[in-house]
């Protein structure tokens, strides 16, 4: 009994390591949008109004926002179509009144496929996404499924793109608002760390020069050198 415990004891956490769980610490936003240069095709609307529900049902891996600018992604509703399938063919036997004729009728039996076309947006990269059901529901739900398959599949991607955002953010803040850069006379500048961090730490260089996979930028009184987007030394 105690080799029984121990062993499924083993086996959950076995499934618990391997399943990903980021998605349930930091949902990722995203926006809903039904037109395309302020135009929206016939549908799109209600369709767009689906999705946030079937999103909404996500909630350990989305969170669904009000506005594309605290987005992380955008979901962009284009248009949506029908397409009619055979289903399946019923054969009707008629006699004749005198029983000496028979004649044959066959009726096919048409299903329609109801089908929502999308585009998902991630700063420049761009992908479409197709969903396909009985009712325009079902086929809002196949596009969440689709959002949601690959928020899952480009997750870390995602959470870096975020805090680049943020960081750009930040920098033209300070520059809108006249706000002083931080000082370099303070801070240590460590070996492999990347542009972004240095320009948390010093602001943005006075100057830059790149030249193949090395970069240098100059600061009052010091330039730092990158390789590789990585900090490998510093002259003063």
């Amino acid at each position: 009994m105690r080799h029984s415990l121990i062993l499924v004891h083993s086996i959950c956490f076995l499934v618990m390591t391997s399943y990903p769980i980021h998605a349930q610490q930091q949902p990722i936003r995203v926006y809903v949008q039904s037109n395309a240069g302020g135009f929206t095709t016939a549908g799109a609307g209600d369709s767009a109004t689906d999705l946030e529900k079937s999103l909404s049902t996500k909630e350990k891996t989305i969170r669904v926002v009000n506005s594309s600018s605290e987005a992380d992604i955008t979901v962009r509703v284009d248009s949506r179509s029908e397409r009619k399938e055979l289903d399946s063919v019923v054969t009707y036997k008629n006699k004749s009144d005198d029983g000496k004729h028979t004649t044959t009728t066959t009726v096919p039996n048409q299903d329609t496929k109801r089908i929502v076309h999308a585009t998902l947006i991630a700063g420049d990269f761009s992908t479409g996404l197709e969903g396909e059901g009985i009712t325009w529901r079902g086929a809002a739900d196949k596009i969440a499924t689709l959002t949601d398959r690959w928020i899952k599949e480009n997750y870390p991607r995602i959470l870096e793109r975020r805090t680049e955002q943020k960081q750009v953010t930040q920098t033209e803040h300070t520059a809108s608002s006249g706000a002083t850069a931080p000082s370099n006379s303070d801070v240590s500048i460590e070996p492999g760390m990347t542009p972004s961090q240095v320009v948390k730490m010093m602001g943005e260089p006075l100057k830059k020069v790149a030249f193949g996979q090395k970069a240098l930028w100059t600061y009052k009184g010091m330039q730092i050198v990158f390789t590789s987007d990585k900090v490998t030394d510093v002259k003063f």
